[in-house]
């Protein structure tokens, strides 16, 4: 994710009635935001940017970046739907191949580098992510010899057993 975000959000929040976002009605109860306002999305989006990555650093600095108060932020992050869209986001963000490869990649040069003091950790690391990628083992219960079985009977086993597992694996990734 790119820091422009707060940028985007700063240029949107210009062209909007700030008396209007995140008040307290005449009841006393603050105003609900849609999880599709832009703020919430740059909030999403600025959550789910590495730290080293981001252009403003701090909450504070973020909440003043798109006109509310650093409570509210934090009244967002213990709202539900706030928290289910994000959740959403960093699984789509952590679980972009491209930044997986990139991972992988970066741990196996520094597992690889004998010079560099880290190359014991990255490479258990490297061989524990690698491990968790390869196909799980199966256990199979039988209840009759395979040996009693017809061989369209046992094709129908194993090409059924093989869709589990791949909508499994599918899940896995999603």
């Amino acid at each position: 994710m790119h820091s422009s975000t707060s940028i985007d959000a700063r240029a949107k929040l210009s062209s909007v009635d700030k008396t209007a976002y995140g008040k307290v009605s005449k009841a006393g109860a603050h105003m609900i935001v849609p999880i599709t306002d832009f703020r919430k999305q740059a909030f999403l989006q600025w959550l789910c940017t590495l730290p080293k990555e981001r252009e403003i650093t701090t909450y504070s600095d973020f909440a003043d970046s798109i006109g509310v108060d650093r409570r509210t932020l934090q009244n967002w992050r213990d709202d539900k739907e706030f928290l289910e869209a994000w959740e959403k986001l960093y699984l789509r963000t952590i679980g972009d191949p491209s930044r997986k490869s990139e991972i992988m990649a970066t741990l196996f040069r520094t597992a690889t580098d004998a010079d560099d003091p880290k190359h014991v950790q990255a490479a258990k690391a490297y061989f524990e992510i690698e491990g968790s990628m390869k196909p799980h083992k199966m256990e199979v219960t039988v209840q009759r010899p395979a040996a009693e079985l017809t061989d369209d009977q046992l094709a129908t086993l194993l090409a059924e057993r093989a869709e589990a597992e791949k909508a499994q694996r599918i899940r896995a990734v999603e």
